[in-house]
């Protein structure tokens, strides 16, 4: 298989003086692109700079499989720091810049990462988890706002390139099997794992995606989702580049209304989203603003969790060019996907090319080919529960396949887990253990009611009048803190009815969905 990097060398020559990266503002009113704001790259200029960053991690002292980790939100400079680990042949660790200061501190000590591309708000509420601490291996960290380090040279105006641009471009050739990134799964089991991807792996993302979504050079496309996810990365960045398209950023506030103007005023050729957006784009409200939304997009991909079929249909009949698509970030997020053309309703796609299907006796989904990761990072056991000795990948969720390789997602093997509609897995027994560690709960138990996580708490005592909300606060500004963002609760419920249990005392978890 091609490797990404020798696609993406041969797009940069060629489209050497065409748009690739534009962090994209809104103005106030929200109306249109405030063009004042934000970095903005051609080929030859994002290029240009990846290989400046590249050599200046190479003059700190890093080497070939050093790890360094990028946390901070989109932008073309987190783009620009991804490709120049890879141009020096360093491990991208790529961490939710959402997670709470402390966790982020976590997984980079965890991943064993030499230097931190950072915003400089992260930054400051990491200070205090490394100041002090003896044997940290972190040995700089570097601003992704502030690239004065590059001598102000790493900014290329959109108009095209240089007198004396360098264009012989290069990147390294690596073997399929060399790790190129770390990518954290939700971790709401414990400790996130770290998801070890191969440059086979990546490889293979951008081809199912380009296999599906028919690509061309001059095509605008855009990133809004986290681009730590594999599924944001893959297809919103590294495949629309490896072709020829620009990446708009959205750096604006994320609201749904400034989402969809954003949408609006790019026009891109594609857009990847989660299912609990298209629940919300086919609210009343937001209905009349379909039309402009995707008069010239080819594809509206949909992959992170279930589906819903009601949503589907709405958006069907408006001829919204829907592809769902079905990954987990173990595959480098891609499993199916297919050509709107070619969609099938309720369906998640087809199996892409890169991978085999089949569904074990007990329903669940298993893969198996060039998309399936290395293994969980530092964690053989894991990996060896994930991966069967045969090389079969096992997602954990429940499906079939028609006899076209059409593949129908059922929802999770394990009924304990919980996905919300943005795709995220919570384990409702690890938020069920910081609540009921308070004194004044009895039980609880954590659920989903309309994509959102809510917990029903019995008091370890009757409560008067005005306590209840009293308790409701107090579980709230103790539990939340503790978590990642997207699993806080939203919502607290007193009742003095205690919960439902089995004869081995195991919550009856079917009575609260």
């Amino acid at each position: 298989m091609t490797n990404y990097l020798s696609l993406l060398a041969d797009t940069i020559r060629t489209n050497w003086d065409a748009p690739a990266l534009t962090d994209f503002y809104l103005t106030e009113d929200g109306s249109a692109q405030d063009t004042s704001r934000g970095n903005h790259y051609t080929y030859g200029g994002m290029y240009t700079a990846l290989t400046r960053v590249a050599e200046l991690l190479t003059s700190l002292g890093l080497q070939k499989g050093d790890h360094i980790a990028v946390c901070g939100a989109n932008s073309a400079h987190w783009v620009i720091a991804y490709l120049a680990i890879a141009k020096m042949q360093g491990v991208s660790v790529t961490v939710m810049h959402t997670l709470q200061p402390d966790e982020i501190a976590r997984l980079i000590t965890f991943s064993d990462a030499k230097l931190l591309f950072a915003d400089d708000d992260i930054w400051a509420e990491l200070l205090p988890s490394f100041q002090g601490r003896a044997g940290d291996r972190l040995i700089d960290v570097i601003s992704l706002a502030d690239w004065s380090l590059l001598d102000g040279r790493s900014h290329r105006p959109m108009t095209g390139s240089q007198p004396g641009d360098d264009r012989d471009v290069s990147f390294p050739s690596p073997a399929p099997d060399d790790l190129a990134q770390i990518c954290f799964t939700s971790g709401t089991s414990g400790n996130p794992k770290g998801v070890m991807l191969s440059y086979a792996n990546i490889s293979a993302s951008v081809r199912g995606v380009a296999e599906a979504c028919e690509l061309h050079e001059n095509k605008k496309a855009f990133s809004f989702l986290p681009l730590s996810h594999a599924y944001v990365l893959g297809g919103q960045v590294l495949t629309p580049l490896s072709y020829g398209a620009c990446v708009y950023s959205l750096c604006s506030n994320k609201t749904p209304n400034k989402l969809f103007a954003a949408i609006s005023i790019i026009q891109p050729y594609a857009v990847f989203m989660v299912p609990m957006l298209m629940n919300i784009m086919s609210e009343q409200r937001f209905l009349p603003l379909i039309p402009s939304m995707v008069k010239n997009m080819e594809y509206l991909v949909i992959g992170g969790a279930e589906f819903p079929i009601e949503v589907e249909r709405i958006l069907a009949d408006m001829k919204v060019p829907i592809a769902p698509g079905y990954g987990v970030t173990e595959t480098a997020a891609l499993i199916s996907l297919s050509p709107f053309a070619q969609h099938r309703l309720g369906a998640s796609g087809q199996i892409v090319s890169t991978l085999q299907a089949r569904i074990s006796p007990a329903g669940e989904i298993l893969v198996k080919g060039e998309n399936v990761m290395l293994g969980y990072y530092k964690d053989p056991e894991a990996t060896a529960a994930k991966i069967d000795a045969d090389g079969w990948l096992h997602t954990g969720d429940k499906g079939h396949l028609d006899e076209d390789g059409y593949l129908y997602v059922e929802g999770r093997l394990e009924q304990d887990i919980i996905v919300l509609p943005n795709g995220e897995n919570i384990r409702p027994d690890t938020v069920e253990a910081l609540i009921n560690a308070l004194p004044e709960v009895s039980e609880s138990i954590v659920f989903a009611r309309n994509g959102k996580l809510v917990a029903l708490v019995v008091p370890e005592t009757p409560l008067a009048l005005g306590e209840a909300a009293s308790l409701r606060r107090t579980i709230l500004r103790t539990v939340n803190p503790s978590l990642p963002l997207f699993s806080q609760l939203y919502d607290v419920e007193i009742t003095d009815t205690p919960l439902s249990r089995t004869e081995k005392q195991t919550l009856k978890r079917y009575l609260y969905r």
